[in-house]
C-alpha cells in the first residue's frame, strides 16, 4: 500500500475524531449554559425548610389560687357630679362619681355626716378606804368643743367666671387643697380667657396655709397676688398666734394689729364652713384679704335650690352684709357636696352684682 492512501486514511480518521470532539464540546457548552441560566433565574435555589412538626401541647385544668385583696384598697380620685333627676335620662358615668344626696361627697374613709363629741375617758376606779368620808361634791367639767368635720385629703373645684349682671364669660378659676394630720394648704388660681385675655389679661392667686385644730382651720399665712398689664401686686398676712398679733399689707406698707380668736383669711373663711356648717342666723367674723383687715357681718339664710353646671343643687347661702362704699360677697355652700362652695357672687361698692364664679366640676380624693 502506497504512502498517499495511508495519509488520506489517517487524515480522514483524524477529521472524524475532530468532528466528534466538536459535537461533544458543543453539547457541553449548551448544557453549561442551561445550568447557569437555571441558577441565575433562581429556579434551583433551595426553598427554606418548613419547621418540623411541634410536639403536641397538653393542657390540664387546675384550681386557680385564691385572690389576695389588699387590706386597704386605694380610693380613686372622684368627680362629684350633680344628683340625677327623675325625668332626665341617666348618662353613663365617665371617670366620675355620681352624687346622690348625703353620700355623694363622702368616700369610704370619710367621716359620717354627723359626728358625736369624742368621749372623755373616765378616771380608773379607786378602792374606798375602810371608813370612807362623805364624797365631795364636784362641779361638772366644762363642755368639750364639738369636733369639726374633715376635708377630703385632696380636692379641686373648677369654676366658670362671669362678669356683670349679664354674666358675660371672662375666664375660669380653680380652687384646690391638700390636708394632712395637722396642716392644710388652700390655693385659688383665676385667669381671664378668650377675647378678654387678649385685651385685658389678669391673673389672681390666693394661697392660705396653716394648721387644723378642734376649732377648724387656723391660718398661719395668706398670700394674695394680682398680675395685670405686666405688673404684679402682692400682699401678705402673717398670723402670730403665740403673741396674738397680725401683720398684713404689701411689702413696703406693713400694718400690725391685734389678732382676735377665730380670725380667718378670705380663703380659709370659705372652707371653714365645710368643716363646721353654719346654722341660719347672723354672726361677726374678723377676716383679712392680705391687704385689709376687717370684721365681716355675715348672715346665713335658709337652704335653697340653685341651678349650676352640676345640675340643680341644694345650697346654703352665706352673705356678707353690705356696707356703704364697700365690696361684698355671697357664697352658696353645696349641702350635697360636704358644704364646699358651689357658687360665689361679688358685689361692687354700690351693691350691684359685679361677677360670679359657679362650680362646673368637683373632684375629691381621700388617698
Amino acid at each position: 500500500m502506497s504512502l498517499v492512501p495511508k495519509l488520506k486514511a489517517v487524515m480522514h480518521s483524524a477529521a472524524g475524531r475532530t468532528r466528534r470532539s466538536d459535537r461533544v464540546l458543543a453539547l457541553a457548552a449548551l448544557a453549561s449554559a442551561a445550568i447557569h441560566a437555571l441558577l441565575i433565574s433562581g429556579a434551583w435555589l433551595p426553598l427554606p425548610r418548613l419547621p418540623a412538626a411541634h410536639e403536641p401541647l397538653e393542657a390540664r385544668l387546675a384550681a386557680a389560687p385564691p385572690e389576695v385583696k389588699p387590706a386597704h384598697p386605694p380610693t380613686p380620685s372622684r368627680r362629684l357630679s350633680a344628683p340625677r333627676r327623675a325625668h332626665a335620662p341617666v348618662p353613663a358615668p365617665v371617670a366620675a362619681l355620681p352624687a346622690p344626696p348625703s353620700v355623694v361627697a363622702q368616700s369610704s374613709s370619710a367621716p359620717p355626716a354627723e359626728e358625736q363629741p369624742e368621749a372623755i375617758p373616765e378616771a380608773p376606779g379607786v378602792t374606798a378606804p375602810a371608813n370612807p368620808e362623805p364624797p365631795l361634791q364636784r362641779e361638772p367639767p366644762p363642755p368639750q368643743p364639738q369636733p369639726v368635720r374633715s376635708l377630703p385629703k385632696k380636692g379641686r373645684i373648677t369654676f366658670a367666671l362671669t362678669y356683670g349682671g349679664d354674666r358675660f364669660s371672662v375666664g375660669k378659676a380653680v380652687q384646690s387643697w391638700e390636708v394632712g394630720p395637722e396642716n392644710y394648704m388652700l390655693a385659688s388660681d383665676a385667669e381671664t380667657t378668650g377675647i378678654v385675655d387678649l385685651f385685658r389679661p389678669q391673673r389672681l392667686r390666693y394661697l392660705s396655709q396653716g394648721k387644723i385644730t378642734r376649732q377648724g382651720l387656723r391660718p398661719a399665712s395668706f398670700l394674695a397676688s394680682r398680675t395685670r398689664r405686666g405688673q404684679t401686686e402682692a400682699a401678705e398676712a402673717l398670723f402670730n398666734w403665740d403673741t396674738g398679733s397680725l401683720t398684713y399689707g404689701q411689702a413696703r406698707e406693713r400694718t400690725h394689729a391685734a389678732l382676735p380668736a377665730g380670725t380667718q383669711d378670705i380663703m380659709s373663711f370659705v372652707y371653714q364652713f365645710a368643716l363646721s356648717p353654719p346654722t341660719p342666723g347672723r354672726f361677726r367674723l374678723p377676716i383679712t384679704t392680705g391687704s385689709r383687715f376687717e370684721t365681716y357681718d355675715i348672715e346665713v339664710r335658709d337652704e335653697e335650690s340653685i341651678e349650676t353646671p352640676l345640675g340643680l343643687v341644694r345650697a346654703l347661702p352665706v352673705k356678707q352684709q353690705g356696707r356703704p362704699g364697700a365690696e361684698t360677697i355671697e357664697i352658696w355652700l353645696g349641702a350635697e357636696y360636704r358644704y364646699l362652695p358651689v357658687k360665689i357672687r361679688y358685689f361692687d361698692r354700690e351693691g350691684k352684682p359685679a361677677g360670679e364664679q359657679v362650680a362646673s366640676e368637683i373632684r375629691i380624693s381621700d388617698d
